[in-house]
């Protein structure tokens, strides 16, 4: 009986003691797995830290890789080519003369002992304005105006010796009338422009008033210093002389409309002939960027500030300007600020 119920105390014990043990290494299971679970969290959220702050610096370098690549970079400014006129301007500051004059020559040899008459005096014809004294006989000579107007200018000094085989001009005399002339001097580039149907501009330069005049006349002219061709223009006017007056003359015209103007600045010109350089863009692993392309085009017709030419079609951004010698292929800096 006693070593029956010894012997169910001892199973029970045993049955009990299993059991604790599966209890314990159950909970130890447990534990260990919730420490691995834990370990994994951390070594994760590490990671994801790690791979954080990697990602930040990576952008960081990228960023600066891309600004200090940029930053040695030429800059450039462009423009879009736009449908226009070129427009043709002469501008140039005159004196108004009497429109219509005569000089007249010493037809004596001689010594001019008086002059009577200053430039702007109003003469009447037969009236004598100044004397000459004659070579060998010493008798005095009175040059007398052939007809009656206006001194426009005094061609000698008392004193001087004049000679009629000298073509010596004495004076000139302008006749009275409504009429007044002022001219320019223009270059044969500028005289393809410039046309007997132009339309003059002119301000008296000191009494700041406009008046209207029309070309009258356009030659060739030449002298030591200047040539090209001389246009007079001619203004008519009764309420006030203009002889002497100042005046700033514009002439401008127009070309007919061309279908590609460029700043004067984009072209370009080398032994091949003229070209552009163009703005496209060259996407890379630094990012998007730019570069320049070489487009050929043909110069029809120029003023100072825009080219008309053929071959370039509308949508090109062409250079205008660069902070450093590019070529065809450079890359550049476009910071996409289009000027027409």
């Amino acid at each position: 009986m006693n070593q029956a119920e010894n012997g169910k105390r001892t199973t029970q014990w045993e049955k009990a003691t299993q059991w604790e043990e599966a209890t314990q290494s159950e909970e130890t299971l447990q534990s260990e797995k919730a420490f691995q679970s834990e370990k994994a969290f951390r070594w994760k959220k590490r990671f994801h830290k790690m791979f954080a702050v990697f990602a930040v610096v990576l952008l960081a370098l990228t960023f600066f890789s891309k600004s200090f690549y940029n930053y040695r970079l030429p800059v450039v400014t462009a423009a879009l080519p736009r449908q226009g006129r070129l427009i043709f301007t002469v501008e140039e500051t005159s004196e108004f003369v009497y429109a219509h004059t005569e000089s007249v020559y010493a037809d004596i040899d001689g010594k001019i002992r008086e002059i009577l008459v200053d430039a702007g005096d109003e003469v009447k014809a037969g009236q004598t304005l100044m004397r000459v004294e004659t070579s060998g006989t010493g008798e005095m000579y009175d040059v007398k105006a052939g007809k009656a107007g206006i001194i426009s200018w005094v061609g000698v000094s008392k004193g001087i010796y004049v000679s009629s085989t000298q073509n010596t001009v004495l004076y000139e005399i302008a006749e009275k009338s409504e009429e007044w002339v002022c001219s320019l001097i223009i270059s044969e580039e500028q005289f393809e422009h410039i046309s007997m149907e132009s339309v003059p501009v002119l301000e008296l330069v000191d009494q700041n008033e406009s008046v209207e005049g029309e070309i009258s006349s356009i030659f060739g002219y030449e002298s030591q210093d200047l040539q090209g061709y001389k246009v007079n223009i001619t203004v008519r006017r009764a309420d006030a002389p203009l002889a002497g007056a100042r005046v700033k003359i514009t002439i401008r015209e127009d070309s007919e409309l061309y279908d590609t103007l460029i700043p004067a600045a984009a072209l370009c010109k080398d032994a091949a002939g003229y070209y552009v350089l163009a703005v496209q863009e060259n996407n890379s692993v630094l990012g998007e960027g730019y570069k320049v392309h070489r487009m050929s085009v043909d110069l029809l017709d120029s003023d100072e500030a825009y080219c008309a030419v053929r071959g370039l079609p509308t949508d090109e951004l062409i250079v205008i300007a660069s902070t450093s010698e590019i070529g065809d292929g450079s890359n550049v800096f476009y910071e996409g600020v289009d000027i027409g």
